[in-house]
């Protein structure tokens, strides 16, 4: 069972990463969309803002997991008609 301290949003979640020597080791990284020339130039960029790192014992079944849910949330927000079809 996991603690959960601080929230932020699934967008801004852009690797999940583990150690192969410390697979039970997990590394979320954050970053934020920033438009370049204050919206002049249509690329946007994605700039490193935090990360981080949670012990699971379970890492694999865990982040197999974590991965699904986060799919699966950003497909409802994608498409808020579709909810119940899952």
């Amino acid at each position: 069972m996991a603690n959960l301290v601080s929230r932020r949003p699934l967008e801004s979640i852009t690797k999940i990463t583990s150690k192969k020597h410390f697979p039970e080791i997990i590394t979320f990284r954050y970053a934020t969309n920033q438009d370049e020339q204050e919206k002049k130039v249509k690329a946007k960029t994605k700039l490193p803002i935090d990360y981080d790192r949670v012990y699971l014992p379970d890492a694999g079944d865990a982040t197999k997991n974590i991965k699904l849910l986060i799919v699966k949330s950003l497909n409802m927000f994608d498409n808020p008609n579709e909810i119940g079809s899952t």
